[in-house]
């Protein structure tokens, strides 16, 4: 088989990953805009997070198939990004294995209610939490780097990049947050903004939905495979000695 059919064929897998990440974030969104719309006289935006969804009438059904289909997008373009060459190491790929699991994992555990009992399902859901949020911004600083470093995804670069920064300086808001709701004590000059955990975290989604997006659409429009991006590059080097 020649080099162009093998990098064509790897290509049109590259966009089939794409499509189906795309289409899956899609449908993330819808049933999570509509569970918004159809419960906003029981849950307050602004101070419930997201997770707290499940309690809302049919709020678990429309929650699970949001997460559901966030997971199997994100999955498929972690795929795609690591057949395309953007995603190699081992810390990237922890990284981004992590915001898969976790994803997964806070599935499997739904959260407790805001002010009911804990129990170990709403803790584990709650670690999760810590863990996948953080690992997918550290993951767009080195994604942004990726793409800034390889031929046809440099002008994807700039724009992962500044929602990587926003998404940490969100998170690290969301984190304020959660301490002044848990650690009343430890920091009593931030009890004002309790009240708006829900808001940050919604803030905080939106910008990592709008990361995914971006490296959805990266990947559908990105050069060939890293193969042959290899080779065409030693034809060049070789023809320039």
């Amino acid at each position: 088989m020649s080099d162009r059919a093998a990098g064509g064929r790897t290509r049109d897998g590259g966009r089939t990953w794409a499509l189906l990440a795309i289409v899956s974030f899609v449908a993330a969104l819808l049933p999570m805009v509509y569970l918004h719309l159809e419960s906003s006289g029981q849950l307050n935006p602004i101070k419930h997070t997201i997770s707290d969804y499940v309690f809302a009438k049919q709020g678990a059904r429309y929650f699970d198939t949001s997460l559901v289909a966030l997971t199997i997008g994100s999955i498929a373009l972690m795929v795609g990004l690591a057949s395309a060459g953007i995603i190699r190491g081992t810390v990237l790929t922890v990284l981004v294995s992590i915001w898969c699991l976790g994803l997964a994992v806070a599935l499997v555990f739904p959260t407790d209610p805001t002010d009911g009992i804990q129990s170990i399902s709403g803790a584990v859901h709650r670690w999760a939490a810590i863990f996948f949020f953080p690992c997918l911004s550290a993951a767009g600083f080195l994604l942004a780097r990726r793409c800034q470093l390889t031929r046809g995804w440099e002008r994807f670069a700039p724009v992962v990049l500044r929602l990587a920064m926003a998404s940490t300086i969100v998170l690290g808001t969301f984190a304020l947050i959660q301490l002044a709701i848990n650690e009343p004590d430890m920091l009593p000059f931030l009890g004002f903004v309790r009240n708006y955990l829900g808001l940050a975290e919604r803030i905080l989604f939106g910008i990592d939905m709008a990361l995914l997006f971006v490296l959805g659409a990266a990947l559908w429009r990105g050069a060939g495979p890293a193969a042959q991006r290899r080779r065409e590059a030693g034809l060049v080097e070789g023809g320039a000695r």
